[in-house]
C-alpha cells in the first residue's frame, strides 16, 4: 500500500517558487556568464564576516546556540530595543514558513500582490490558506490601499508587503505606511519584508525602533551585508507577537559560524557604505544603457533595477535574448509588470558585458519589429 501523504500535501502542485541559477545551468548544459537574476551582493561578502569564516570555519563541527543571544542582543541594540523585540530564523524564507505556520489554519485569508515574491504565496498554500491577489499598479507599486482594502474585505489573517519591493524596486514612504497600518485590522498582521532596507534612503523607511500591534518587520543578512549563503534573517516586532513563536520555531536552523558571521557584518561599517556606494552607481549605469536602448528603468530603492521595456512581447524577446547570450535575470509573468525585465546591479564587468548584449538584444528586437 502506497504512503498516504496528507490530503494538503496531495492537492500541492508546486515543489518550489523557484528555479535556480544553478538547476538552470545544468539544464542548459553550461554556466552562466553574468548571474544577475537573483539579486545576490555582486561585490562580495563582509570582510568582518569571511574574517570569521577562516578563523572559526573549524566550530562547524560544534551545534549553534539555539537562542541566538549574542545576535538578538546586537540586532536589538542596532535598533534601539530589546532582545525580547528579535527572533532569529534561516533567512526571511525561514520566517514567512514561521509566520504563516503560527498564523494560519486552512482556510484562512492572506493578502499579497499579483506577482510579487512568490516565496509568500509558497508558504500560504502550504498551510492550506487562501491567498488573495491584488494587481501592481500601471506605474509598478504595490496598490496599498487596494491590499488593505482586501484585508478589512476578507478579514485576512496575514498581509505580506516587500518594501522597497521586489521585483520592481519601488518604494513606499513611512508616512503612507502609517495611515495604511492605521487601516489595518486588528485581527490582521502585516508582514513588512524589509530585505532590501539598507540600500534605500534612509528617511523612505520607518524609523528602526518602530514598533507597533500589528507589524512584523522582516530583515536579512543576504542582501547589503553580502550573505546569503548564511541563511540569516531577523524579524523585528512587539513580543506579544514574537513570543508564541517558540513553541514551533526551527530552533537549531542558523548554524553557530552563520550567526558569528553575522555578528561581524553587522559593524562591518566600511563594507556597507561600499555596497551603497557602487549600487548607486551602477543604477545610473543601469538608467544610461535603458535612455540608449529606447527603454526605460523604474526608480529604484534595492540591489537590482527593473527595465521597462514598454510591451510584454519586447520584454520576453530581450529577456531570452539574454539567456541565450548566458545572462541570467529574472523576468515577472504577471501583468502590468510583465513589461519589466529585473536586472541585479553588478560590478563594472558584468555591467559592460550586459551592455554589450542589451543593445544586439534591442536591434534583434527592432528588427523582429517589436
Amino acid at each position: 500500500m502506497p504512503i498516504a501523504f496528507a490530503k494538503l500535501i496531495a492537492g500541492l502542485d508546486i515543489t518550489s517558487p523557484f528555479v535556480g541559477a544553478w538547476e538552470l545551468e545544468r539544464r542548459r548544459g553550461r554556466p552562466y556568464k553574468a548571474r544577475l537574476g537573483a539579486n545576490e551582493c555582486l561585490f562580495g561578502a563582509s570582510p568582518a564576516a569571511m574574517a570569521v569564516l577562516t578563523a572559526r570555519g573549524p566550530e562547524t563541527a560544534l551545534y549553534c546556540d539555539p537562542t541566538h543571544t549574542e545576535l538578538r542582543d546586537a540586532i536589538a541594540l542596532a535598533f534601539g530595543l530589546s532582545r525580547r523585540h528579535v527572533v532569529v530564523a534561516e533567512g526571511i524564507e525561514g520566517l514567512l514558513g514561521l509566520f504563516t505556520r503560527a498564523l494560519l489554519d486552512p482556510g484562512d485569508v492572506a493578502v499579497t500582490s499579483q506577482g510579487g515574491y512568490p516565496s509568500f504565496d509558497f508558504y500560504v498554500r502550504g498551510c492550506g490558506g487562501k491567498l488573495v491577489h491584488i494587481p501592481y499598479l500601471s506605474s509598478g507599486k504595490n496598490d496599498l490601499e487596494g491590499l488593505i482594502d482586501a484585508a478589512r474585505r476578507h478579514r485576512a489573517k496575514l498581509v505580506y508587503l516587500a518594501n522597497p519591493d521586489n521585483p520592481t524596486g519601488s518604494n513606499i514612504g513611512s508616512q503612507d505606511l502609517r495611515r495604511a497600518l492605521d487601516r489595518l485590522p486588528g485581527e490582521t498582521l502585516l508582514l513588512l519584508d524589509e530585505a532590501y532596507a539598507e540600500l534605500a534612503a534612509p528617511d523612505e523607511q520607518l524609523p528602526k525602533d518602530e514598533i507597533r500591534p500589528g507589524l512584523v518587520r522582516l530583515r536579512t543578512f543576504s542582501k547589503i551585508y553580502g550573505l546569503a549563503g548564511a541563511r540569516v534573517g531577523y524579524a523585528v516586532a512587539d513580543p506579544a507577537i514574537l513570543g508564541p513563536l517558540e513553541r514551533i520555531r526551527q530552533h537549531f536552523a542558523v548554524s553557530k559560524l552563520s550567526q558569528e558571521m553575522a555578528l561581524a557584518a553587522i559593524e562591518d561599517h566600511e563594507f556597507v557604505e561600499s555596497v551603497l556606494a557602487q549600487t548607486a552607481q551602477g543604477r545610473e549605469h543601469y538608467a544610461a544603457i535603458a535612455a540608449r536602448i529606447g527603454a526605460k528603468t523604474l526608480p529604484s530603492s534595492a540591489s537590482f533595477v527593473a527595465f521597462d521595456f514598454g510591451d510584454a512581447e519586447r520584454a520576453k524577446l530581450v529577456a531570452g535574448w539574454l539567456e541565450d547570450h548566458d545572462i541570467f535575470v529574472r523576468r515577472v509573468p504577471d501583468p502590468p509588470l510583465d513589461r519589466l525585465v529585473r536586472i541585479t546591479v553588478g560590478p563594472p564587468e558584468a555591467r559592460a558585458y550586459l551592455t554589450e548584449v542589451l543593445i544586439r538584444a534591442a536591434e534583434a528586437a527592432e528588427r523582429a519589429g517589436k
